[in-house]
């Protein structure tokens, strides 16, 4: 989906769900927005989750678990709200694990608008250039297990569109083959 249809990931107050099946010795991209230079990833590298927040190649923010996925069914959440809420305001970037917060960190400066023109949101796999360096030669690093589905959520003030709820995506994601 290209970036300025996709969800605002990277700027948004949101919670990102999705609900894979973890196999042994797990590896590949989750999701990925963007491309290498700008852009969000969440990754399973060695069967441990990643997550990266590449500001244009400036400044790149690793958050990680500590632990290795637990293998099967696994629901993963991913929740950015700003610190400050400014343009290019920090931003708080949570990762929890089957409800259980397993890392959290803090983007110092993030995206004001968008990251690129001419990238996109992928889940199961990072086709355009890689937003990570931990998996660039690896790219696009296709997710060796199943996603099932995926939710994206707007919270707080983020939820309202010209004081409408804004529209939420969910249901089961296409995963490019």
């Amino acid at each position: 989906m290209p970036e300025f249809a996709a969800p605002a990931l990277g700027n948004k107050h949101n919670v990102v769900s999705v609900d894979v099946d973890v196999p042994a010795k797990a590896n590949g991209v989750i999701y990925a927005l963007g491309g290498f230079s700008g852009g969000l990833a969440l990754y399973v590298k060695d069967g441990v989750l990643s997550y990266e927040y590449n500001l244009f190649e400036i400044q790149r923010t690793h958050i990680k678990d500590q632990n290795k996925l637990p293998v099967g069914k696994t629901k993963i959440e991913v929740e950015t709200q700003y610190v400050e809420r400014k343009p290019a305001g920090p931003l708080k970037v949570v990762l929890k694990v089957n409800g259980r917060e397993v890392a959290s960190g803090r983007v110092p400066v993030s995206a004001p608008l968008g990251f690129t023109a001419n990238d996109a949101l992928d889940f199961g796999v990072d086709l355009g250039s890689p937003v990570s360096i931990e998996y660039y030669d690896q790219a696009p690093f296709r997710f060796n297990g199943r996603i099932l589905g995926a939710q994206v959520k707007y919270l707080g003030d983020d939820a309202k569109l010209n004081g409408k709820e804004e529209r939420q995506i969910e249901g089961p994601i296409p995963v490019a083959d």
